[in-house]
């Protein structure tokens, strides 16, 4: 056991299974993470994070988010695991390995239900409503009449817009039992999806909804690790 791992809190990134054969584990924050075991269940842990000192540098602490995650995805790549938020910490070797071995069993009944799970992010964004521009010349009553014409086009395609989306999701939550809709910003909607790994038919069903919604851009990510479905 690494000495650096006898005291001092320690940064935790997930959970996975014992490994049965060597992993490899990447590079974290600053040092190489470490695995520590107990029973079937296994943390990925980093020592010397000071999350202090982090939190009172914007750009290092950016880095490290980021880090945080390629962490996790890099790990993801090679073993099932349940993701943990950046900025987890537990004070001791001996408090960490207390939680596993009281957590064992939840954690191996979770790991093994999201073994074989992948999880997207469907990120559908809004097209701008562009209208035509009031035709030039026009004065007086004519020009109110096509000013207020054109207000109710803009809001009529707003409202088709709208409806689309309405229907996406709906068909989003018929096909798909793991999924949830995340808080977005104005003009966009995000869904995160949980299907197998082996899963082909997500891509065919995001070109449905393509076709179903064409005044949405709809994104979908690569295959993540089960950030929500934890």
């Amino acid at each position: 056991m690494s000495p650096e791992l006898t005291s001092g809190p320690i940064y935790l990134y997930s959970i996975c299974p014992r490994p049965q054969q060597p992993l490899t584990l990447p590079l974290g924050l600053a040092e190489p993470t470490q695995l520590i075991a107990v029973d079937n269940v296994a943390a990925v842990v980093e020592t010397g994070v000071d999350l202090a000192t982090l939190q009172t540098d914007e750009p290092r602490l950016l880095n490290a988010v980021l880090s945080h995650d390629r962490v996790i995805c890099e790990l993801f790549q090679t073993t099932p695991l349940l993701p943990l938020r950046f900025g987890t910490q537990i004070a001791s070797l001996d408090h960490l390995k207390a939680h596993l071995a009281t957590q064992g069993a939840d954690y191996a009944a979770k790991l093994e239900a999201l073994a074989q799970k992948a999880e997207y992010q469907l990120k559908l964004i809004a097209q701008t409503v562009e209208l035509p521009p009031v035709a030039a010349g026009l004065t007086g009553r004519d020009y109110f009449l096509a000013k207020k014409q054109r207000l109710e086009d803009q809001a009529n395609s707003q409202e088709q817009q709208q409806a689309e989306l309405v229907q996406v999701l709906d068909h989003i939550y018929s096909a798909y039992s793991d999924c949830l809709e995340a808080e977005s910003p104005a003009g966009e909607a995000r869904v995160y999806i949980l299907v197998d790994r082996e899963d082909d038919t997500l891509l065919q069903q995001v070109e449905e909804w393509r076709s179903q919604a064409p005044h949405w851009n709809l994104v979908l990510s690569e295959p993540l690790p089960p950030y929500h479905f934890v």
